[in-house]
């Protein structure tokens, strides 16, 4: 309807008072109606409709159109909630055309196992950037919230939460439009690729893509290495980056783990060992010169326990302790490396100590047998294999060998009150009053592996036995060894058993004084191996030093032989530790004065 203006209304008015009669004095002019709008408001309709997934269809859901963008769903803003599969739809108006907004969804976790418990690790770090961790998708209160930005067809699940939340965090940081877009774009195809998904649908998951092994496995990794690095890494994409470097190495360690993907991140032996995984990834793609975990070695780490087992001394500033049921042990060097100190205790309470000085005048020299080259070389004389560091593992090979040796290094800090050393001292026989001690800071554990056998002979001066020129591998007996070994018991003080390979040797009243087994087996070169071993009870066994020979050339030959092996963390403990304070002789001192030992 056409309406005239009100500025024509008054002249008309006033025309009209001038000309009419006195009469026409009492017209009232007619006011427009106060209610009509002189200049028309537009609103607009908005609706979108989507899907909302996290491992599975989210039902129930709360989702909103966050059109002040606090990432929150306010009482006043558009509101829906999702149905069984997890479908939406928002409808609201406004006076803006096209609104700038976000996409939220809260819901309540059906289950613990929805909680991505991604640890931030407390680290020590120097110059740690100035970021936030991120807040895990679902808290420990079991809610949960995903955030998307519309563009992706209203869809609303993990991957959008990530590439959103990076946004976000890169405008926090005020990176140019061009950055932005860059980042993003790089932050696209990292997710396709770590996600395995096509990079033209890679927001557009379903219910059954979230909830699939790979899908969860990838959210659970990210959110955790997120956690980690958040603080430490100024790279808002760093975790993706370190993540696709890693990718078939870290799904290996987990495969080899048989853990499920809660229990895997859940366990500090594992995080721990891909915590060094990603620490080399993200030093070699240069984010950090600097270990990413406390728990991993520095440069300064590495000085000092290399400086204390990789020397001519042998383990300086290092305690070797055996702690089993029936057999405690302990050897240590004084603070001069003049002298060791070593105690065994058996359970039957027999005990012996000595402090014996250091042999410095030791020339005798050994070589050992390479597999490969199947010859026998000194340690000088043989191929030269560099050590290596990955990680806290040191990687060399046996002298002279090409036999792997590796020393994994745990380290302890906060010695005192750590749970591994408390375990360790209260597992210490109570006659070496550790606990009375107090220890340094940061202990260094040690794990010693040697992957195969090593054989090694004293280089021209091996001793050899001549047996008969008819006897072979497959005749050589029992007898036959006893014989050449033990001839001053034999043949009378001697009860050897044959089908058991046993050897008795008696006293002057017949009884028996010791007890040996024989067995035979291939050496590292390939001929019989014949190994005597004085027979104990208990697992004091594993304790005891056989003797070893090797039949060649109708003769026993006899070697060293250091069987493979790996050293227990439960039994067998060595921690090796810095010296700066002093603290080698207090320790020393305290453990000679608890043993009283015999002085040789």
């Amino acid at each position: 309807m056409h309406h005239k203006s009100l500025l024509a209304i008054l002249i008309s008015g006033t025309l009209l008072v001038g000309c009419g009669s006195d009469d026409d004095k009492s017209t009232e002019v007619t006011q427009p109606d106060s209610g009509t709008p002189t200049t028309p408001v537009s609103e607009y309709n908005h609706q979108i409709a989507g899907v909302a997934v996290y491992q599975g269809a989210l039902s129930g859901a709360t989702v909103c159109a966050d059109l002040n963008k606090n990432l929150i769903c306010d009482s006043d803003e558009p509101l829906a909630t999702t149905d069984a599969d997890g479908n939406y739809q928002l409808e609201w108006t406004s006076e803006v055309e096209t609104p700038d907004y976000y996409l939220v969804a809260n819901w309540q976790a059906a289950t613990a196992t929805q909680a991505i418990q991604a640890r931030s690790l407390a680290l020590k770090v120097k110059n740690p950037a100035n970021r936030a961790a991120p807040k895990a998708i679902v808290d420990d209160a079991g809610q949960g919230t995903l955030i998307a930005n519309p563009q992706y067809n209203g869809a609303i699940n993990n991957l959008t939460h990530i590439k959103q939340s990076r946004v976000i965090e890169m405008m926090n940081q005020n990176l140019s439009d061009s950055d932005i877009s860059q980042l993003s774009t790089e932050l696209d195809a990292l997710l396709a690729i770590l996600y395995q998904l096509d990079a033209d649908t890679l927001y557009s998951v379903s219910a059954e893509t979230s909830a699939t092994a790979n899908f969860m496995r990838i959210d659970y990794a990210i959110a955790y290495l997120q956690q980690v690095i958040a603080t430490q890494i100024p790279n808002v994409i760093a975790a993706e980056k370190i993540l696709a470097a890693t990718y078939a190495e870290l799904w290996q360690i987990l495969s080899d783990s048989g853990l499920s993907i809660e229990e895997f991140f859940s366990d500090d032996a594992f995080t721990l060992a891909i915590n060094i995984l990603f620490s080399d990834s993200a030093i070699a793609l240069g984010f950090t010169e600097l270990p990413i975990d406390s728990r991993i070695l520095s440069q300064d780490d590495w000085d000092l326990v290399l400086g204390n087992i990789i020397n001519d001394d042998g383990f300086t500033n290092t305690l070797s302790l055996t702690l089993s049921s029936d057999l405690s042990a302990f050897s240590m060097q004084n603070a001069d490396n003049t002298k060791v100190l070593t105690w065994i205790s058996a359970l039957a309470g027999q005990a012996l100590a000595f402090e014996a000085p250091l042999d410095e005048d030791d020339d005798e020299l050994t070589e050992c047998w390479h597999t490969t080259d199947k010859r026998w070389y000194t340690e000088d004389n043989g191929p030269v294999t560099e050590p290596s560091i990955t990680g806290n593992t040191y990687n060399t090979v046996y002298a002279g060998t090409n036999v792997p040796v590796t020393i994994d290094i745990n380290k302890i800090t906060n010695a005192n009150t750590s749970d591994f050393w408390q375990s360790v001292l209260n597992t210490a026989p109570e006659k070496l009053k550790l606990d009375a001690l107090t220890w340094p800071d940061t202990l260094y554990s040690l794990t010693v592996t040697q992957t195969e056998d090593v054989m090694c002979r004293v280089v021209e001066d091996y001793e050899t036995y001549e047996l008969s020129s008819f006897v072979t591998e497959e005749t050589l007996s029992t007898t036959m060894v006893a014989e050449v070994l033990f001839d001053f018991y034999f043949p009378l003080d001697i009860i050897i058993d044959e089908e058991e390979q046993t050897i008795a040797l008696l006293d002057s009243d017949g009884s028996i004084e010791q007890r040996y087994q024989m067995t035979k087996s291939t050496s590292p070169s390939d001929h019989l191996l014949i190994k005597v071993a004085e027979i104990v009870e208990g697992t004091a066994q594993e304790y005891v030093y056989p003797d070893y020979f090797l039949f060649i050339d109708q003769q026993l030959m006899k070697i060293e032989l250091n069987e493979k092996m790996q050293t227990s963390a439960s039994n067998n403990v060595s921690v090796t530790f810095d010296n700066n304070t002093g603290f080698t002789q207090t320790l020393y001192q305290h453990l000679y004065d608890q043993v009283n030992p015999l002085v040789l």
